[in-house]
């Protein structure tokens, strides 16, 4: 049996990676695949590689000779950064690891393990759309605040609802915890599926807690 790793990623914490496994999850049995291991990742797909723990992990796999396949439910899961996405493509297939977009059913390499040129074209495009569309919604945002604004709304929260400490404190245990075992920032991020931004809120609240 041919072990492949799935790969999901969504960019808020109030998002879920369920759709993106059960669909992965059932595409790998319908090709007799064993899935060795499933990652999956809460964060920005804008970001760098080497700022993604599930990248960092993904390749290890690689690396290693865990895997022979990579299977992600589309190209923008990889991310958004058209270079990012290109650069994980290509180490993935320096360890002979072929890297299989479900939505258009291209794969990078070849049964014969090589390199599929007409795939990695088409990849390179797709990936500059998904970054082309993370601009968009990105300019479609920032133009609707500052209508908002032209218009006299007032933004950001609410009077009176900014947490304290202890109510952060106190809705973050399991972060607080991890912190506690000296998880770094990122490890309690992806233990806990939140960002890095609250575990750092987390980590400020707890010193000031103890000062």
């Amino acid at each position: 049996m041919t072990p492949v790793a799935i790969f999901t990623r969504v960019s808020k914490t109030s998002q879920d990676f369920d759709r993106q496994i059960n669909d992965l999850t059932k595409y790998a049995a319908s090709m007799g695949y064993k899935v060795v291991d499933s990652i999956n990742e809460k964060v920005s797909g804008s970001k760098t590689n080497e700022e993604r723990q599930g990248i960092v992990d993904l390749l290890k796999l690689a690396k290693d000779g865990a895997i022979k396949k990579v299977l992600v439910a589309e190209v923008s899961r990889l991310g958004r950064n058209t270079t990012e996405v290109l650069k994980v493509v290509d180490a993935l297939k320096e360890s002979g690891v072929s890297t299989f977009i479900m939505n258009h059913q291209i794969e990078t390499l070849n049964a014969d393990g090589k390199a599929n040129s007409m795939s990695q074209m088409f990849l390179t495009l797709l990936s500059e759309f998904a970054r082309m569309e993370k601009e968009t919604l990105i300019e479609r945002i920032n133009s609707g605040l500052d209508e908002a604004r032209r218009k006299g709304v007032k933004l950001g929260r609410r009077e009176g609802t900014t947490k304290n400490n202890d109510a952060l404190l106190a809705e973050y245990k399991t972060v607080v915890a991890q912190i506690h075992k000296g998880q770094s920032v990122r490890n309690a991020a992806k233990i806990c599926g939140v960002s890095t931004a609250t575990v750092q809120k987390v980590k400020k609240a707890m010193s000031t807690a103890k000062a």
